[in-house]
């Protein structure tokens, strides 16, 4: 496994669990929000399809 899965995994995991795109977009250190919406709005599309409603 390179480290960019690992970086890549760990992003993910972090939106799964409610963590908003700007903040994993600072904690990647990218200097775009674009880039990292590009990369993870699949995951966080899904993530609120799958989250109960209260």
């Amino acid at each position: 496994m390179r480290f960019h899965d690992l970086r890549h995994s760990c992003a993910s995991l972090l939106l799964a669990n409610g963590v908003c795109l700007k903040e994993i977009q600072e904690w990647l250190g990218r200097s775009h929000y674009s880039t990292t919406a590009n990369i993870y709005a699949h995951l966080e599309y899904h993530s609120k399809i799958l989250q109960p409603r209260s």
